[in-house]
């Protein structure tokens, strides 16, 4: 049975802000053009492997096939789940897609913390 959805303008607006964090938060290109449509036409997946479910209980978005590490970090609350952003900067993040507080963080984009000691070696002066 396919199921249409119909998502109310809070949900859709949960849906457009982690789709705005993601662009801003993540590497890479989704095809993002196309989730507005989506969201009119009532698709449970929409754009890019985002699903979502109207039922009011749940998170609106259940699943995100492409990242699973950013959904987790969002919607499972795992600070570990993507090594390259604060826990400060998730509850920012959390907050402004989820219940639209706030503004969406800016993103200093930093090296994912290393996994072993490492020792830079510079030039020394001549």
């Amino acid at each position: 049975m396919h199921h249409q959805t119909s998502l109310t303008e809070s949900q859709k607006g949960v849906v457009r802000r982690y789709v705005e964090a993601w662009r801003r938060w993540r590497p890479g290109i989704r095809g993002f053009a196309e989730v507005e449509m989506d969201m009119e036409n009532g698709s449970k997946v929409l754009a890019d492997g985002i699903t979502v479910d109207d039922r009011s209980e749940l998170p609106v978005i259940v699943a995100d096939a492409r990242d699973h590490r950013f959904y987790a970090a969002i919607f499972d609350y795992d600070d570990d789940a993507i090594d390259d952003i604060t826990s400060e900067e998730l509850d920012q993040l959390r907050q402004y897609i989820v219940f639209g507080n706030g503004v969406i963080p800016i993103r200093k984009w930093r090296r994912p913390k290393p996994k072993i000691e490492a020792i830079v070696l510079t030039p020394s002066a001549a």
